[in-house]
């Protein structure tokens, strides 16, 4: 039996909202240290499109930052500047030739990250020291946590703009977001808080 017949889901098409993968394989987000400046390379355009010519249903990019007080190491992609969108078209391109959506990984590292490049504070929800980074962190006041909102939004307009299909929010491990869903991580009091011990300060 053929592995088409023995995985027919695998090798099976899957819907994700407007998008149709053609199998269910997935190339995941993972770094390349092929970023230029913060900019997407043309080197980015061949290592996905090669990934999408040897069979993947769906691409996703490394993770592209969305302000620039996140930057935990060198060759990252600073989605935020609109400089990046000819390279991320010269991504796409690459990549729907093969006949591949790709989706693009958005993210900011909020206290899992470093101000060795970007020499600014590391945001997070509170100041909560992180163990590897080993920085403690500003906790974001009400205003930056908007102006971080509005960075992913810019980001995510980019990447529309670059001709990317969809976008996937980095949410587990080195991530604003699962910074602020943990109450290992957010002790904040506000409306930006969740359920963490009485005394626990903002």
């Amino acid at each position: 039996m053929s592995a088409q017949g023995r995985y027919r889901h695998l090798f099976s098409p899957q819907r994700i909202g407007p998008v149709v993968a053609r199998n269910r394989i997935v190339f995941s987000a993972h770094l390349t240290n092929y970023a230029d400046d913060g900019h997407p390379t043309d080197q980015h355009a061949a290592y996905y499109a090669a990934r999408a010519a040897g069979g993947a249903g769906l691409i996703i990019t490394e993770e592209h930052s969305t302000h620039p007080t996140d930057w935990p190491y060198e060759k990252l992609i600073h989605g935020f500047h609109r400089s990046v969108v000819p390279g991320y078209r010269k991504i796409t391109e690459a990549v729907h030739a093969h006949g591949t959506p790709i989706f693009a990984q958005i993210n900011h590292n909020g206290g899992q990250a470093s101000s060795m490049y970007s020499r600014l504070p590391v945001w997070a929800p509170s100041a909560v020291p992180d163990p590897m980074f080993r920085e403690v962190p500003k906790a974001l006041e009400r205003h930056e946590i908007a102006e971080v909102v509005a960075g992913y939004g810019t980001v995510a307009r980019h990447c529309a703009e670059g001709g990317f299909d969809g976008i996937e929010l980095q949410c587990s491990h080195s991530s604003i977001v699962r910074g602020f869903l943990s109450p290992a991580t957010n002790r904040r009091t506000d409306e930006y808080g969740g359920s963490c011990p009485t005394g626990c300060a903002s």
